[in-house]
Formats: C-alpha cells, sequence, structure tokens
C-alpha cells in the first residue's frame, strides 16, 4: 500500500510561481537602474544631483516596496510547499533548488550591497562592468528554467554542457556589445 500524498493546492502553486515572477521582474528592473545610475555619475551638475537623487529613490522603492517582499514571500510560500509534502526533501532535485536558491540569495544580497555602495558614490565598476554583472539576473532566471523543465528529461552532464554552451553564446555577445560601446580610436596619417 502507498502512503497518501498531499497535493500542493493550487492557490498555493499559483502564489508561489507569481512570487517568482514579481522577484525577477524587479531584478531585471533594478539591475538597468544601477548601471543607469552608474552612467549618471559621469554627468556634469546640476543633471548629475537631479538623475542620482532620482535613481537612489527609484532603486529604494524597487529594493523596499517589490523585490525583498516577493524575495520573502518566495521563501514563505515555498517552506510551506515543504511542509505539506515533506517527502520532497528526499528528491536530489530539490536539494540542487535548495542550493540554487541559496546563490540567488546571494546574487540578491549583492544587488543590495550595489545599490548601497552607488547610493554612497563608492562604486569602482565602469558602467560596462555593471551591465556584465546584471545578466547574471538573466542566467539566474535561464538556469531556474532549465532546472525545472529538464529535470526528469536529461542527465546533469548533458544539462552542464547544455549551460556551458550557453555560457559562451553570452559571452560571445556580450563581447559583441563591448565592441559597440567603446568607441574606436580614429587613426590619422
Amino acid at each position: 500500500m502507498h502512503p497518501t500524498i498531499t497535493e500542493i493546492p493550487t492557490l498555493l502553486k499559483a502564489l508561489h510561481l507569481f512570487a517568482l515572477i514579481v522577484y525577477f521582474a524587479g531584478t531585471f528592473h533594478i539591475v538597468r537602474l544601477l548601471v543607469a545610475h552608474r552612467e549618471a555619475m559621469a554627468k556634469w551638475e546640476p543633471d548629475r544631483k537631479i538623475l542620482l537623487d532620482q535613481f537612489n529613490g527609484m532603486e529604494r522603492k524597487a529594493l523596499y516596496f517589490v523585490i525583498w517582499p516577493a524575495l520573502i514571500a518566495f521563501v514563505v510560500l515555498g517552506c510551506w510547499i515543504i511542509y505539506i509534502r515533506p517527502e520532497l526533501l528526499k528528491q536530489s532535485f530539490v536539494h540542487v533548488l535548495l542550493g540554487y536558491m541559496a546563490m540567488l540569495l546571494a546574487y540578491h544580497l549583492s544587488v543590495h550591497r550595489m545599490h548601497s555602495r552607488l547610493k554612497s558614490g563608492e562604486v569602482k565598476w565602469s558602467a560596462f562592468q555593471l551591465m556584465l554583472w546584471s545578466q547574471g539576473a538573466t542566467l539566474f532566471l535561464f538556469v531556474l528554467v532549465v532546472l525545472l523543465l529538464f529535470r526528469e528529461r536529461m542527465g546533469w552532464v548533458w544539462g552542464a554542457i547544455g549551460l556551458l554552451a550557453v555560457g559562451a553564446v553570452v559571452m560571445l555577445v556580450v563581447n559583441g556589445m563591448r565592441g559597440k560601446t567603446v568607441p574606436e580610436k580614429e587613426h590619422h596619417a
């Protein structure tokens, strides 16, 4: 006789997914704000002060009123799902997801730290370096989608090879963007 598996309520799954979507939407928004904030630091006064004040306010609102609440809701709802279905903790796939969540939290804390550094004017990174760093959110979302869709269909070796291939494509695109953002020096004879 098989033990009865408790079904996760559909509303709980929907709220969990919604919190994740809001978190990523907010993260995509704020990392672009951070890049624009860095670019504004190179402007002349009074434009510089006006833009920096505006970006500080927008970043603060995104962090404290969208991203942090969505992340907290996502974690709490995920814990609730584990509470309802504790047998999920026996699956190696869930262990991978928990490790992924730890990396996602670390990335989020780095976003928060970057906001604090930009606010105080302490950031040393260029706008291009921040743009590269901001692509971390895209990679995190991509990895999550791949993990969820192919968790039972492919081995981890093929998954790792696929992610490396995607990383190589991303680096090619970034190098192509770098060539367009850095003006070329003209040679005069």
